[in-house]
């Protein structure tokens, strides 16, 4: 943001006008408030005006309902839309309604510096003027109002209608399905077809007849031509579950669908154009099979073009209220709100949920068979689940002694010459936490990463400075 631009805040937070007006005017812009969408309008129709930071939730009119108006007024200014209470439609809503970018509060102001200079920089639209007209499905519902999911919503409505391959990670029960029935609903295809498929599931010699057809005599059985996936979901969009788990024979041919656009009947010499939209999902670590050479790298930049990857449940326990009303109401169960109460919603924030939200709707519907229209108790819940690779049982302290008995040793052993005692506790430690966090994550480096709070890359140079152990205790 080199040349001074005149910029507009739109927010009624005392806090976000001050901190967007330090932050914008300290890198030489002019910074312009108004509290509510009736000021903006009123300054926009009178100056010119470079890019408009704008909130949802405004005393008077909405900042959705606000924001053509404001674009109008400024002959196509970008607008960046602010929330803090936004959910996937409010999300989807914004961008197709012309915004160019969703920030979510809070949000650091490093990344909406980021966002403001990106706006500046491409100016306009990134979306189609037609407004978003597909209705919500229940089926196709993502739930939440944590920050984690507040960037998923963020990441499908400015991915959807465009037609770059998705690929979706997350541990299992996250819902990476609903992800990407989401992003084909919010796209200009979903008036095609949507057809979901996990190649897993059917055998490797039937996979590569099921993606892409077949011709009439070209195994024992073909009696007739038929049609494969991709030639069914023609113009529409593809969700291919487990794709970790595709063989690579496999990989190969849908690496040239992503790169030619074509792919070939089983038994046919002929090419065939596709025009489908690939979302792929997977709850495994690409990056680490394509080390283990069960997954091409080429395949993977194809399917990665965007990548959105789904919190699990134990990471936004702030949205398990939100999804048991949620649960409740979809199964018609009476008062769903007065059906829970603080102190159940306290214990079962305490569990790890294992399943993630799979196993919270699963409990959900045990807990009001069991009820039968009573409010919800934590007794009428199942047990909680404990997962495969769950310490839990450590004696108390443990960490603790071993630490001191660690360090004690050492010292007694050459106090007066030690210099490197952090290196040597990390070269004892890192081996066993690595193996036990990657064991955790069934061995998904992504997941490891961000449990761990550091980024991918550095977690890569630990396993290699500090090799996980394989010792089982």
């Amino acid at each position: 943001m080199n040349a001074k631009r005149s910029i507009l805040v739109v927010d009624d937070e005392p806090s976000i006008c001050w901190g967007f007006e330090r932050l914008l005017s300290s890198a030489g812009h002019e910074v312009l408030i108004a509290s509510s969408a009736e000021d903006a309008l009123k300054i926009a129709q009178s100056r010119p005006l470079d890019l408009i930071l704008l909130d949802v939730r405004l005393p008077g009119e909405d900042g959705i309902t606000a924001l053509p108006k404001l674009q109008a007024a400024t002959n196509g200014a970008p607008v960046i839309v602010m929330t803090a209470f936004g959910d996937l439609e409010t999300a989807v809503g914004a961008v197709h309604a012309g915004a160019c970018d969703y920030l979510t509060k809070p949000f650091r102001l490093e990344d909406a510096a980021k966002a403001c200079e990106q706006a500046l920089r491409v100016g306009g639209r990134l979306t189609p003027d037609e407004p978003d007209t597909v209705p919500p499905s229940d089926a196709s519902l993502l739930v939440g109002k944590s920050a984690a999911m507040q960037q998923v919503f963020r990441q499908i409505a400015l991915v959807a209608d465009s037609d770059l391959s998705v690929l979706i990670t997350g541990e299992t029960g996250t819902g990476k399905e609903l992800a990407a029935a989401a992003i084909h609903r919010h796209s200009r295809r979903s008036d095609k077809p949507y057809l979901p498929i996990a190649p897993v599931s059917l055998s490797e010699t039937v996979i590569e007849s099921e993606l892409f057809g077949h011709v009439k005599g070209a195994f024992t059985g073909a009696d007739s031509n038929r049609a494969g996936l991709f030639e069914l979901a023609s113009e529409g969009s593809i969700l291919l579950d487990e794709i970790g788990e595709l063989p690579l024979a496999i990989q190969a041919k849908l690496l040239r669908v992503l790169e030619q656009g074509e792919f070939t009947a089983v038994g046919d010499v002929a090419a065939r154009r596709s025009n489908v939209r690939i979302i792929a999902a997977t709850n495994r670590d690409l990056e680490q099979a394509v080390q283990e050479g069960t997954f091409r790298e080429d395949l993977l930049y194809r399917l990665s073009a965007v990548s959105i990857r789904l919190p699990p449940l134990r990471h936004r326990s702030e949205d398990i209220p939100m999804l048991i009303e949620y649960f409740l109401t979809r199964l018609g169960y009476p008062s769903p709100k007065n059906a829970i109460d603080s102190s159940l919603i306290d214990a079962l924030k305490k569990r790890s949920w294992w399943g993630n939200v799979r196993e919270l709707r699963n409990a959900v519907e045990h807990a009001s068979v069991i009820a039968r229209g009573r409010p919800l108790l934590l007794s009428d819940f199942p047990e909680e689940r404990q997962n495969r690779n769950s310490t839990a049982d450590a004696p108390p302290n443990s960490l603790g002694k071993a630490v001191a008995s660690w360090t004690t040793q050492e010292l007694a052993a050459g106090s007066e010459n030690l210099t490197d005692l952090n290196e040597r506790f990390q070269a004892a430690a890192m081996p066993t936490l690595l193996r036990l966090v990657l064991a955790h994550t069934d061995g998904n480096r992504a997941a490891a990463a961000d449990m761990l709070g550091i980024h991918r890359g550095t977690l890569r140079e630990w396993i290699k400075r500090y090799p996980p152990d394989l010792e089982t205790a």
